[in-house]
């Protein structure tokens, strides 16, 4: 969902953005993602807020500031990107070490004897 406050958001602002997520959302998740998107102007600048939530409990939360809305969000959705590339990679990290704690060492199996 894109919305302004007190910022008008035209089609082709809507479209960028949901475009600049899709791609996101193809590159650092399997999940489908729920996006809020709020779009303001503070003094010269536009502010561009970001809630992005990836499925799971996680949450991921940006602001970018740019001259104008679409620079604003490709500063927002650049640190949204690496947030969850982070994410990834730690949940990635934490799967290779256990298992390789599971892994049992060659030449250490039990022989059972049949009777």
């Amino acid at each position: 969902m894109v919305s302004g406050k007190q910022v008008e958001t035209g089609d082709a602002l809507k479209v960028h953005v949901a475009e600049g997520l899709e791609v996101i959302a193809r590159k650092y998740s399997d999940r489908a993602l729920e996006a809020n998107v709020t779009f303001s102007k503070d003094r010269s600048f536009f502010v561009c807020d970001i809630n992005l939530h990836a499925g799971r409990g996680l949450s991921v939360q940006a602001e970018g500031e740019g001259t104008d809305a679409h620079r604003a969000f490709q500063d927002a959705a650049t640190k949204v990107a690496k947030r969850l590339r982070r994410h990834r990679r730690r949940v990635n990290e934490h799967a290779r070490c256990q298992a390789a704690e599971r892994k049992p060492e060659p030449g250490a199996t039990d022989v059972v004897a049949l009777v």
